[in-house]
């Protein structure tokens, strides 16, 4: 129940009428009789009209309610250009025997394009054509190197050339050098050797050069293609129709207001029961309108109820306001359908006439002459 009641909510709440926020109206065009009016209105809001209201106006004596909406929505055409790349994988194989206008011919000339309300065909780019790897496999093998390190070095204040007292070895970046060559130098400087405190006359300087070497892995990757994508671009034009606006053509029903003028005379030769009936007449819900010939033109002066129990309908009430004998009915879709191929009785001054009602989509109309 409590489901069926929220849904009852939300039905009521969707179809609850509206005003539009942005009707501009655009043209108003009158018919000679009056009977219709057209309203044609433009609206830049894309909104579903079949809920909006339209009201009633009223214009030299006649109320003009809503009877038909037409909405003509207007489009526009939104083109622009796209570009769109397709790929196919091909083997190692292919690769190696397929041609560049065999590679291009793997795929189609044109491409269908339909993505967000976008459609269009797109042509092959035949200058976009691209290959490049896609899957790859790497190998890593080493090979040994020999890399061979030389210092040199000199030893300074030195008493004698005795080679035992060079070192034999040294260190450099952690590898060992050792010894290759040594080469003494006398000085012959007394001042260096007094100040050496050596009590020799004679110094030596000794030039050396050590040499050593180590091994180290020098790596060698190799890259193995599988298999490559080959891509290719098509271009061309998109579009979609976009909103643009709304045209509203409202067809509206006239009806004459009576006129509040009615001479006194009318109504106090009146009886109370006239006056009475003619109060009932112009307030129970009717569905026939009744007009009269007047000047060429037919005019609305009253309306009345029938149904399919009492098909009867008495002009009398209100023929005060008839200037002819000629009347036009016109009976609502509703009880005209239910009344068709049925006689109903139209009475005036005590004459009664029966009138076929022959049901017509649009309007039913019974005309009828006294």
């Amino acid at each position: 129940m409590k489901k069926f009641i929220m849904c009852l909510l939300t039905t009521l709440i969707l179809n609850q009428p509206t005003y539009a926020s942005d009707l501009k109206e655009m043209e108003l065009s009158i018919l000679d009789d009056k009977t219709k009016a057209v309203k044609v209105f433009e609206s830049m809001e894309d909104v579903d009209f079949k809920n909006v209201i339209f009201a009633d106006f009223e214009k030299d004596n006649f109320k003009y309610s809503k009877d038909k909406v037409n909405i003509d929505r207007v489009t526009k055409e939104d083109v622009k250009e796209q570009e769109e790349t397709t790929t196919k994988i091909i083997t190692k194989q292919d690769k190696e025997k397929l041609n560049n206008e065999q590679l291009l011919s793997l795929f189609e000339d044109t491409l269908i394009y339909d993505k967000e309300e976008y459609k269009g065909i797109l042509q092959k780019d035949l200058t976009s054509l691209k290959v490049e790897p896609n899957k790859t496999e790497s190998t890593t093998t080493y090979t040994n190197q020999t890399v061979t390190l030389n210092e040199n070095k000199t030893y300074y204040g030195l008493e004698s050339n005795d080679y035992g007292l060079i070192p034999k070895t040294i260190t450099k970046n952690g590898v060992t050098l050792n010894l290759v060559n040594a080469n003494f130098v006398s000085t012959n400087n007394e001042a260096i050797s007094t100040v050496a405190n050596t009590g020799v006359g004679t110094l030596y300087n000794c030039n050396t050069t050590y040499k050593g070497s180590y091994t180290k892995k020098i790596p060698n990757t190799k890259t193995n293609v599988i298999d490559y994508k080959v891509s290719v671009k098509y271009k061309g034009n998109i579009s979609k129709e976009v909103f643009e606006k709304n045209i509203i053509t409202v067809t509206y029903d006239g009806e004459k207001l009576f006129d509040p003028t009615i001479p006194v005379a009318v109504a106090t030769t009146t009886s109370a029961t006239g006056i009475f009936g003619f109060i009932v007449f112009l307030f129970t819900k009717r569905n026939v309108k009744i007009y009269n010939l007047n000047n060429g033109i037919y005019e609305l002066i009253g309306k009345c109820k029938i149904t399919e129990k009492n098909k009867n309908i008495n002009l009398n009430i209100i023929s005060i306001k008839a200037k002819s004998n000629i009347y036009k009915l016109l009976l609502d879709k509703s009880i005209a359908k239910k009344l068709n191929n049925q006689d109903i009785n139209i009475t005036l001054d005590n004459v009664t006439k029966i009138q076929k009602v022959e049901f017509k989509e649009d309007n039913t109309y019974i005309d009828v002459t006294f």
